[in-house]
């Protein structure tokens, strides 16, 4: 059983665990970051979103106050409105990220983003690409990642359990405080052999 070594473990190569990785890589260069994936690099739930992101972009319009209303609204009573507030607020920034990335979305006759309205919403916010929206997400993320030598995408491997504490032989439960991740046992599924992961 080979032991593999990192600073940092990303499980998942999608939207959220790729984002992760490039930022800790581009903030710390120094660190090596590991990013595991159950298949291929390319294979994600983020992949297979297709609808577009929605975002206030045209503050001529559109503001912060009416797609908080809008997300309320649709919600009904079910979405935490701190939440809401804190992921509209900081979107066109997210989005801004991404671009900045590489990741196009579609543009009009006027050059301007294509902005389209989906269910629930009361101005046109959404950008996408295409009917591909999640793929080129994905696409874009892939190639931040490779330009940075310090992150290491591990395609086919599964997580299989956290190391933690109970592994020292103490008794883990979901309520107790402290708990301490060392890495993860991770199954090559090429070699059919597990391979522990923990921190340098």
């Amino acid at each position: 059983m080979s032991i593999i070594k990192t600073d940092v473990l990303v499980i998942g190569s999608g939207i959220a665990g790729l984002t992760t990785a490039i930022k800790v890589a581009e903030k710390r260069p120094e660190l090596k970051i590991m990013v595991l994936t159950k298949t291929v690099k390319e294979e994600s739930n983020t992949r297979y979103a297709q609808g577009g992101i929605a975002s206030v972009w045209n503050m001529k319009e559109d503001s912060f106050q009416k797609h908080i209303a809008d997300t309320l609204d649709a919600g009904d009573g079910l979405c935490d409105k701190e939440v809401v507030e804190m992921v509209i607020s900081e979107g066109p920034e997210r989005v801004r990220e991404i671009i900045e990335w590489g990741t196009r979305f579609d543009v009009n006759k006027s050059n301007t983003y294509d902005l389209g309205r989906e269910g629930g919403h009361s101005e046109n916010r959404v950008l996408h690409y295409k009917d591909l929206t999640g793929w080129e997400i994905q696409r874009a993320l892939l190639e931040k990642a490779k330009k940075l030598p310090n992150i290491e995408l591990l395609e086919n491997h599964f997580a299989v359990e956290f190391i933690t504490q109970h592994h020292l032989g103490k008794t883990i439960t979901r309520l107790t405080p402290d708990t301490k991740c060392f890495g993860a046992y991770v199954l090559d599924k090429k070699t059919k052999k597990p391979k522990p992961s923990s921190r340098k």
